[in-house]
């Protein structure tokens, strides 16, 4: 289905081309607070669906415009009135609570028309999660929706005991109401435009207490996006015009999919079905954009901490010093009917909670809100020790305590996302390898956040954590025979014989020894793991190989922007342009480069597109800002903001650029704008502009 995706805070709208909202298409709809609050909106003329001609939406992504026209129809008069004689433009935008339809009909027809416009309208106040498929023992109650030629009223009252409703204001008043319809009538002389003005407003009332409900975002009256809170919008420049789009894409959705909280810009995971804070997500967005917007970072870091876990709730699985997975709102979340609220089901969002904090560090040099957050840090470094490796050998492993909890709780948390050789599913508690690996890292950026405090005593003891972790490690995950890391360690302590992609993750963090790291790049890009779109989730070898499903053999950019990362860490950045180049041809098949979650993992075949994934999002924030976190990496950037340096070691361009410019890169309170030029003898790196930040270049 192609579909069209706005976004402004905590509204999302998704239709077909044509601007409707079909029930026959599951996801489309008005979105606010993890409910749909507008169901249906479709347009007739004359009883006939408008035929689309075109669409274009802003680049803020809150705003669109869809080009429509007449099929034939028979007019009252018994007239015949042709195709494509009555144009008709149909703008939405999204701004605070108001949902926005204007639209403007022109009679293009010989002679004068008198012609019916009809809105079909209606809602279901469906929680996401009943849209998804989860069945609910009762609903709340419906009221009778609220007539008149100028406004209609529809309302439900959750078993939340929340009112919520939606109120359709009509400018000018409709000329008549059926049913589900409101309609004018409308007499056009040729050449003549009409305006019809749809004006949608939601709003939530809890009816024991009578006051307004509010969400994460507690500053959604404000205009709060990115793009207008006086940020300058980084901008890339290069000799291919297609990679600059897929680039400005990715910025572009950012700021689409940033959510203003009370703690800060917060990246929503992907639409439609994961517009809420997502822990994993949020901080490896965070990490991807980092160079060009800490402000993301900042807000991210402080919104988990402020949710992070402090007691034990086997319902939602929380333990102290844990970072949550996910945190909805919406009717079936206040009822505990789901235990996302938030839960806390993720082995890898409180190592990465760290790792961002890092590398946030690293950027900024913000030490008041290193000082800050560092209580958070050391109870999420504890969870690790005391949670994370509840038996003591070092490695941390995932169970869950709630009977509605996730079974498989890294990034691939599929129910069937980890298995052994035969295909049989592991069997918890799971140490997955790349958890293994993030828990290195989180040790040491411990270490450096500890250093950077002056805590000599704390920070040596994250590092000889990260040392013992490590040489367990290599000697319990690695796969000689396969040349790369078990996929986990299943509850008996037996090994995942499975090549997958989560080995490739290790790389990134530096938990492998040079000598490993060279034969691991080599066996991932091996054809059974590299699709020619990206390298697979999973091996076309293993039993468990299904290249549509979710993570046992689908591509996922983000995947392949981590495993591209660690490949340029240990020098193998003619494999991370690659994949860098495969991102850059997938995208010439989606609308406007806009890059999906995840595709199907099928070979590439000459002149043959991708196969999509028919549930991805689009827009998702970890795979809009995978192009960034490859580019960063293939030029070689690492950030010492303590002494104001920025370090650019090894720089490389794929094959298919001659240039690279920067503008607006971001190290401590500076902007910086770099040329990279190929020349003869290599990489040129030239400063654009002044700056106080010193370059150290390694060649």
């Amino acid at each position: 289905m192609k579909k069209i995706v706005l976004k402004y805070d905590d509204i999302f709208v998704v239709t077909n081309e044509g601007g409707d909202l079909p029930v026959s298409q599951v996801e489309t709809g008005v979105f606010w607070h993890g409910t749909r609050f507008l169901r249906t909106c479709d347009l007739f003329l004359e009883g006939q669906v408008l035929t689309p001609l075109s669409h274009s939406v802003s680049v803020t992504s809150n705003a669109c415009q869809i080009d429509l026209t007449n099929a034939m129809v028979s007019l009252d008069d018994a007239s015949k009135l042709r195709e494509d004689s009555i144009y008709v433009r149909r703008q939405w935008q999204i701004k605070k609570h108001q949902v926005t339809q204007v639209i403007t009909l022109t009679n293009y027809h010989a002679d004068p028309v008198t012609i019916k416009l009809s809105l079909k309208f209606g809602s279901d106040f469906c929680d996401i999660f009943e849209i998804r498929g989860t069945e609910r023992s009762a609903r709340g109650q419906m009221f009778a929706p609220e007539l008149a030629r100028s406004a209609v009223m529809l309302s439900y009252r959750g078993r939340d005991s929340i009112l919520r409703k939606t109120q359709l204001t009509l400018m000018p008043s409709a000329t008549g109401i059926s049913g589900g319809e409101v309609f004018w009538r409308l007499a056009l002389q040729k050449n003549q435009s009409e305006q019809i003005v749809v004006t949608i407003e939601m709003s939530e009332q809890d009816e024991a207490s009578a006051v307004n409900v509010s969400s994460h975002s507690s500053y959604e009256s404000e205009d709060n996006s990115l793009s207008k809170r006086n940020l300058l919008l980084p901008e890339f420049r290069t000799n291919d015009e297609v990679f600059n789009k897929l680039l400005s894409r990715g910025i572009h959705d950012l700021v689409m999919m940033s959510t203003m909280t009370e703690h800060g810009l917060y990246p929503y995971a992907g639409i439609p079905w994961f517009a809420c804070p997502f822990g994993r997500d949020g901080l490896i967005t965070s990490l991807e954009y980092l160079p060009w917007f800490p402000e993301v970072a900042r807000g991210t870091l402080a919104f988990l901490a402020a949710n992070q876990g402090t007691k034990v709730d086997p319902f939602t699985d929380q333990e102290p010093g844990k970072i949550l997975h996910e945190f909805r709102t919406g009717e079936m979340a206040n009822c505990r009917e789901i235990p996302y609220i938030p839960y806390y089901g993720s082995m890898d969002s409180t190592l990465l909670f760290v790792i961002a904090l890092e590398s946030y560090i690293r950027w900024t040099n913000d030490l008041t809100f290193l000082k800050q957050l560092w209580p958070h840090a050391e109870a999420a470094a504890r969870w690790m020790m005391d949670y994370g490796d509840q038996d003591g050998d070092t490695f941390l492993e995932s169970r869950t305590n709630s009977k509605m909890g996730l079974v498989n709780q890294g990034w691939k948390d599929s129910w069937d996302a980890v298995s052994h050789q035969n295909g049989t599913l592991a069997e918890a508690p799971i140490a997955l390898c790349e958890v293994q690996s993030y828990a290195y890292a989180a040790y040491h950026a411990m270490g450096y956040l500890a250093g950077r405090l002056d805590k000599t005593e704390t920070a040596a003891y994250w590092l000889k954590a990260a040392q013992a972790l490590q040489e367990n490690f290599l000697r319990c995950y690695w796969w000689e025979d396969e040349q790369v890391f078990y996929l986990a360690l299943d509850g008996a302590k037996r090994p995942c014989a499975v090549v997958a992609s989560n080995a490739g993750q290790c790389l990134w963090s530096g938990i492998v020894p040079a000598a490993l790291a060279e034969k691991m790049v080599a066996r991932l890009m091996t054809g059974d793991m590299h699709s020619g779109w990206g390298i697979r989730t999973l091996s076309q070898h293993a039993a468990r190989y299904n290249p549509l499903s979710y993570h046992n053999g689908s591509v996922w950019p983000h995947d392949n922007a981590i495993i591209g990362a660690g490949f340029a860490r240990y020098g193998k950045k003619l494999e991370t342009g690659r994949l860098l180049e495969d991102l850059l041809q997938l995208s010439l098949y989606y609308k406007e480069a806009r890059l999906p979650e995840l595709f199907c993992g099928f070979a590439r075949e000459h002149q043959q597109g991708p196969v999509p994934y028919l549930v991805a999002c689009e827009p998702q924030s970890w795979a809009a800002g995978a192009p960034l976190m490859l580019l960063s990496a293939v030029l070689g950037l690492e950030a010492d903001a303590e002494h104001r340096r920025l370090a650019i070691h090894t720089p490389m361009l794929p094959s298919w650029l001659q240039y690279v410019e920067l503008h607006g890169l971001r190290l401590e309170e500076q902007s910086i704008s770099l040329r990279f030029e190929r020349q003869d003898n290599g990489i040129a790196v030239v400063p654009l502009g002044t700056t106080d930040v010193e370059l150290s270049i390694h060649t």
